[in-house]
């Protein structure tokens, strides 16, 4: 098994998919739900987004790339570790910011399990 610190982010989101298979249909619809509501009401979102690291429009594309995959891909992703996790975190495509994001905002806010928090903690958060 490799080192935590020698994990990049496809291992990381692979590792959490085989840990918790349970919880990925609720993730994935949850990250679909912000991304259906940052397009619904993107005038309220772009007049208050305080975000210095890019503008509400990048963060807007981000979350649009990520709906189609998880439209495209949801139930093998569902399925499969390896699909979700090199669907979701290409290491050569910044979506994988808004992903990681929105996985420990789900863990944070929604998710009922305190060992799958635990280990988004572990994993995610710097």
């Amino acid at each position: 098994m490799t080192a935590l610190s020698n994990l990049n982010n496809i291992g990381r989101a692979k590792l959490l998919h085989e840990l918790f298979p349970d919880e990925i249909p609720q993730l994935l619809d949850h990250i679909k739900e912000v991304c259906v509501d940052l397009k619904a009401n993107r005038e309220e979102y772009q007049n208050t987004w305080n975000f210095g690291l890019m503008t509400f429009h990048t963060w807007l594309s981000l979350s649009e790339k990520t709906e189609g995959l998880i439209n495209r891909h949801r139930n093998n992703m569902i399925k499969s570790s390896k699909v979700f996790s090199e669907q979701l975190f290409h290491s050569y495509d910044y979506t994988v910011l808004f992903v990681n994001d929105r996985i420990v905002k789900y863990a944070e806010k929604m998710s009922e399990k305190s060992k799958f928090k635990q280990a988004v903690d572990l994993l995610f958060n710097p």
